[in-house]
């Protein structure tokens, strides 16, 4: 084998590892522990939620409400993670009324004032709501 392979070789195998790392391969969570990890990322995500529509006021930019729309996307996808050996129809649910959410919020003009989306963005919000409140009962939380 030649000098060279060495370096390839451990550059491979440090990328295997990382790679198990990064998608669990090998994780002994047992599912209650796996129930308490969509439990709190639940929580987390309904309260970004919550910020979400307590965001939606008359005098609201739009940036602010895509601001507000990024904690949301972010403990979404942290909820996503923790999910993944918990109901997946129950978080297929979820995906689907964010990515709603996501282009409703998507959807506003630049340029707009938020008085007349705030109650379609609301209602956008709460259906995201009711989806994360089904998979909380079915993670036990």
């Amino acid at each position: 084998m030649s000098t060279k392979a060495h370096p390839l070789l451990a550059g491979s195998i440090a990328l295997g590892a990382a790679v198990a790392l990064l998608t669990g391969c090998g994780s002994t969570d047992t599912p209650q522990e796996n129930e308490a990890q969509v439990c709190v990322a639940a929580k987390a995500y309904a309260s970004a939620l919550t910020s979400f529509k307590d965001a939606l006021t008359p005098t609201s930019t739009v940036d602010q409400v895509r601001s507000a729309r990024e904690e949301v996307a972010k403990t979404h996808n942290e909820l996503l993670e923790a999910s993944e050996d918990v109901a997946q129809d129950r978080v297929d649910a979820v995906k689907e009324a964010e990515q709603s959410l996501d282009r409703a919020v998507k959807d506003v003009p630049n340029d707009a004032t938020l008085a007349e989306a705030r109650a379609s963005l609301r209602e956008e919000a709460v259906k995201v709501q009711a989806a994360l409140s089904d998979l909380g009962t079915a993670a036990s939380c």
